[in-house]
């Protein structure tokens, strides 16, 4: 019956709005800055077609050429190595020719790619890109390309919104994003497809937003059952961010899962980072919180020893690929712990595989993003972001340390 009462109220839920109807072909693509590797002793690089190599520090042109054949790049002291030629700058960028290819680490990126010097003295890539390209370039990483159009469509949302959200620290870093889980993982040209990339083209500019900012979009694999409250985890308070129930995500892999953990390496975990316990007697819940999750774990030791820890910084603690989500249940087996879980992820935002769920019960993009994400408006990013330089190419700016990574998206 409850089943019954939700799909009537998502067939009357309100879609979001449409986004405004702007000549896109007035409006400067805004481009993010991607890390694809950091820190390196050094790298792979060809190019395939016409190139120029410029100093951002003063413009400067260092080299053109038709093509580059493979070529390692290393540092110097006196600065940086690309195959047999040195560059006695900090900084170098690869501008390639419109129908030209970088090929870095054997994957192929679209627009320029910086290489850098790092405070840590190692090499630094970082590849500009058009936000539309660089959706193109998730997209495969996140979800199945095999996926009905309309989940594709509202991942591509999503990632789009979560990029663009997190270019708010632009100004201060050398990058936006990394290509790893505590952005979005991001593969360039080696990743687009066909399917994904027409759901990008389909959502193209479209952003969330709430209070004409905006959102910051999470998104995880699987909720098994409600979404979780981006204030149980983060300092972010906002209405569609406060988790709902979800019963379109039943058909997961990922629904259940069961770890068996031997508890003297969960005691050498916690020694690792300074929390002192002896050998692990006994592990419970304290409390969960409205979407079932664990709040605190009180750990007893064999001494009466006793260390109380959120349920988050326990998963990140024992690793969230090896404690999957935060909803799980705990049963003692002597030197062991079993953990009989549900879902993967975080919780919050759109659950992936109940967009998967949606799709194939007929739902359109606006109405999935409008269920987990209830109250958002769906908007051109340009209507709520400062206009950017028209130039795509790489700005000259001062080396600043790597951004620390926060939390997973």
């Amino acid at each position: 019956m409850r089943r019954i009462i939700l799909l009537i109220g998502l067939c009357i839920f309100p879609c979001l709005p449409a986004h405004a109807d702007l000549d896109k072909g007035t409006q400067s693509p805004q481009i993010v800055r991607v890390a694809v590797t950091r820190d390196a002793r050094e790298l792979s690089l060809m190019i395939e077609g016409r190139y120029v190599l410029r100093n951002p520090a003063d413009g400067q042109v260092l080299q053109k050429a038709s093509h580059l054949p493979r070529s390692t790049i290393r540092l110097l002291d006196r600065g940086i190595m690309i195959g047999l030629k040195v560059y006695a700058v900090k900084r170098i960028i690869i501008e390639p020719n419109r129908d030209a290819t970088i090929v870095l680490n054997n994957r192929r990126f679209r627009g320029d790619v910086a290489i850098i010097r790092s405070v840590s003295n190692r090499l630094t890539a970082v590849n500009y890109i058009d936000i539309e390209n660089y959706i193109k370039g998730v997209l495969y990483h996140e979800v199945s390309h095999h996926w009905p159009m309309e989940a594709l469509k509202a991942q591509a949302v999503a990632a789009r919104t979560y990029a663009l959200y997190s270019l708010k620290n632009k100004t201060v870093y050398d990058y936006d994003l990394t290509n790893d889980i505590y952005s979005q993982v991001y593969g360039g040209k080696n990743s687009e497809r066909y399917r994904t990339g027409l759901a990008v083209t389909h959502t193209s500019g479209l952003v969330l937003a709430y209070g004409n900012k905006i959102m910051p979009a999470y998104f995880h694999a699987t909720c098994a059952g409600m979404t979780e409250e981006a204030r149980e985890l983060w300092n972010i308070d906002i209405p569609p961010l406060r988790g709902v129930p979800c019963l379109f995500c039943k058909d997961s892999p990922h629904y259940t899962w069961k770890k068996n953990l031997r508890l003297k390496d969960m005691q050498q975990v916690l020694n690792r980072k300074r929390l002192k316990m002896g050998l692990i007697k006994d592990l419970m819940v304290v409390d969960r919180n409205r979407s079932g999750r664990i709040n605190r774990i009180k750990i007893t030791g064999h001494k009466g020893e006793e260390l109380i820890i959120s349920g988050k910084d326990f998963r990140e603690l024992m690793g969230p690929n090896t404690v999957r989500s935060n909803n799980y249940e705990i049963q003692m087996k002597g030197y062991y712990v079993d953990l009989i879980g549900k879902g993967w992820g975080h919780g919050v935002g759109l659950c992936q595989w109940g967009a998967f769920g949606m799709a194939r019960q007929q739902f359109n993009f606006r109405q999935i993003l409008a269920y987990y994400y209830p109250g958002a408006d769906l908007v051109d990013y340009h209507t709520v972001m400062p206009p950017e330089p028209s130039s795509a190419r790489a700005p000259a700016q001062p080396l600043n340390d790597p951004r620390p990574s926060k939390e997973p998206r």
